[in-house]
């Protein structure tokens, strides 16, 4: 039994004094550099209104941001595995453009596609704009090249990609396809209610599409570095990815990960 115990802490004392960990697991801020293109079009109201056409405006974007999580394994033979849950988002704008009778004569009004979010947000946000998000879930085989405290590491992997819904001309259609009222609205923007009709048409248009999904992969380059003895790690990394059928309109850029977290 001596021996048993004097090896479980000649054990434990290796791992703790590694520049690497058994395992761990972590949290990390994301920066996603892919860009969100914009989109304009007209949208058939299934008749003319006023003998004009309404249109659509959706604003490109860049710059995601957002929260990951991390989990390793660091003690197999030559290589060391992760698995990684990112989810990012960016603010965009769209906007209708809608003819309106005056006293001018018919003018075009903007009216803002917005909504109203869902309690407990709408204590912090009167209105928001639309979000568009990406969520990617990885599977990282890597290579690791091992120094005092600092573990380098370079590989690749496969990825889950799932794209929020974008309000564009296509889902404007399908808003307006889907609500009468809103139909009706528009016939009238001048008129306060036709913005509060639009704000949750649009909410509810979102709730009810598809998520697009896809499966690609990416490339991973990084360190993890760890103070012996100390049962914390911290880890920054970059990964290219490809593939994934997230959205036509959006492009892939470099995501950058930065955390840290519990490892032994």
């Amino acid at each position: 039994m001596k021996k048993v115990f004097t090896l479980a802490a000649a054990f434990a004392l290796f791992a703790t004094t590694q520049a690497f960990a058994i395992a761990g697991v972590g949290v990390h801020y994301i920066m996603n550099t892919g860009s969100l293109k914009g989109n304009s079009g007209a949208v058939d109201l299934g008749g003319s209104l006023l003998g004009e056409s309404i249109t659509i405006n959706q604003e490109k974007a860049s710059g995601l941001q957002g929260l990951g999580f991390k989990a390793w394994i660091d003690f197999l033979p030559y290589i060391d595995i992760e698995g990684t849950l990112n989810i990012a988002a960016t603010e965009y704008k769209t906007s209708l453009v809608v003819p309106t009778l005056t006293e001018d004569g018919i003018v075009p009004k903007t009216i803002p596609l917005s909504y109203k979010p869902d309690a407990p947000y709408n204590m912090i946000f009167e209105r928001a704009d639309p979000l568009f998000g990406v969520v990617n879930v990885d599977l990282s085989v890597t290579y690791p090249f091992d120094l005092p405290i600092i573990r380098p590491y370079i590989g690749a992997g496969v990825s889950y990609f799932a794209s929020i819904p974008i309000v564009n001309a296509s889902l404007t259609q399908k808003m307006i396809n889907h609500s009468d009222t809103l139909v009706t609205a528009l016939s009238n923007p001048a008129n306060v209610k036709a913005a509060a009709e639009i704000g949750t048409a649009l909410a509810r248009t979102l709730q009810e599409e598809s998520y697009t999904t896809g499966i690609g992969g990416h490339l991973i380059a990084g360190f993890r570095i760890k103070v012996p003895i100390i049962p914390i790690a911290a880890y920054a990394n970059g990964k290219y990815y490809f593939g994934g059928n997230t959205n036509d309109q959006f492009t892939q850029g470099f995501v950058l990960e930065v955390g840290g977290g519990f490892a032994l």
